[in-house]
């Protein structure tokens, strides 16, 4: 059985408006969250509305078939790519959007051009394929994001880019719609037909994303502490033996720095319960300054912290904490318009000394801050093999 091309650009012009029906309502249930269905929303309506166009060309001229439903496929993609943007939370580029389109329309209304085959080709094309590759871009930035669909969804938009940039040095080889060459009803539905198939693995990988990024927000917020944004002490137990595993099998140093702030409760006895919240808020920025992107700081209750330094040394690591100690010292914190100086004592352990075991770098660097704390505080101590284990007496904070 032969399909035309009508069948199907009728057969996408429903799934279009469907999905631009269904994305707006996605939309409206998260207006904040999710924009990025707003402006997908818009590039399948649009989209709809250009093969709307299409179809009606036997019924009005060529300007309202041609150039306004080509604009309109422009401008779907210009808002695909504006939702690309969105999804990475970055601001919308208003002049592409509305520049691409008026472009087309000012070339549509030259004497001659919607005529000549070519022209239409080869400058729908040069505005097409940047548009398209651009959504291949922004979800490129944004690949430190760990979403499986991505990759694809990156892979989709690339390989349709090429395809619309390939018509313009096929221009006078292929028939129209690849090139300009007299029309060919199976170049036409070959080209339905891939175009369609992007359409919709596009829709079903963006779904996918919008779905596997909500899930990573659940499972990031459950591992966060809500006061300081560190992670808790349930993300400690779960990263923390992935990576000293992992340090293990690349027999690759690793340290544990623990972080006891020093007499917190009597801060919290006289400043109040929010005067401690601003002291441990400061200190986690402290932390945060001096330590890389790929080291770890977890809160394991109260006012005790740890941190996980991957691909360390113990010097390294005592570094580090002496810089941590130093700055927080030097910090001022300002309670209820009363500055306040906090200190801290830090306890290191290292797989170089006690192996890649994740409850003994605990215990030792738990041991360490003990150590710290009997020696005067605001000090940090390096746990050394020949440290007798103990258990840890609880200082006064």
């Amino acid at each position: 059985m032969n399909i035309d091309h009508f069948t199907i650009m009728l057969f996408g012009l429903f799934i279009k408006l469907m999905l631009g029906v269904l994305f707006f309502i996605f939309w409206l249930n998260d207006r904040r969250g999710a924009v990025w269905f707003a402006w997908w929303s818009a590039t399948f309506l649009l989209g709809g509305l250009a093969a709307l166009l299409f179809m009606l060309r036997g019924f009005g001229g060529d300007f309202f078939a041609i150039g306004v439903g080509v604009a309109s496929l422009i401008a779907a993609f210009g808002c695909c790519w504006q939702g690309a943007r969105a999804f990475d939370k970055r601001r919308p580029l208003w002049l592409p959007v509305l520049l691409a389109p008026a472009i087309w329309l000012a070339a549509s209304l030259v004497p001659g051009f919607l005529d000549n085959i070519s022209y239409r080709v080869v400058l729908s094309s040069l505005l097409l394929a940047p548009l398209i590759a651009m959504c291949a871009v922004e979800f490129w930035r944004g690949r430190q994001e760990a979403l499986q669909s991505r990759w694809p969804v990156i892979v989709l938009f690339a390989t349709l880019a090429l395809f619309f940039a390939a018509r313009v040095p096929l221009v006078s080889l292929l028939p129209f719609p690849f090139g300009a060459q007299p029309l060919a009803p199976g170049w036409m539905v070959a080209f339905n037909l891939i175009v369609f198939f992007h359409a919709l693995m596009l829709t079903v990988l963006i779904v996918a994303m919008s779905k596997e990024r909500l899930e990573l927000e659940q499972r990031t917020k459950a591992q966060t502490d809500p006061l300081t944004g560190a992670l808790n002490r349930r993300a400690f137990m779960a990263r923390g033996v992935r990576l000293v595993q992992r340090h293990r099998h690349q027999t690759a140093p690793l340290c544990l720095l623990f972080l006891d702030l020093d007499h917190f409760k009597s801060l919290n006895d006289r400043f109040g319960h929010s005067g401690g919240d601003d002291v441990l808020m400061t200190f986690v920025a402290v932390v945060h300054d001096n330590i890389r992107p790929t080291d770890f700081l977890f809160r394991i209750g109260g006012e005790e912290f740890c941190c996980l330094l991957p691909h360390t040394r113990g010097d390294q690591a005592h570094t580090v904490a002496e810089r941590i100690r130093h700055q927080f010292e030097s910090a001022t914190v300002d309670v209820a318009g009363t500055p306040v100086k906090a200190t801290v004592s830090l306890g290191i352990a290292s797989t170089e000394t006690f192996g890649h075991d994740l409850d003994a770098l605990m215990r030792r660097a738990d041991m360490a801050v003990y150590a710290a704390k009997r020696q005067g505080r605001n000090r940090v101590v390096v746990a050394a093999a020949d440290d007798p284990v103990e258990g840890r007496m609880a200082p006064a904070a």
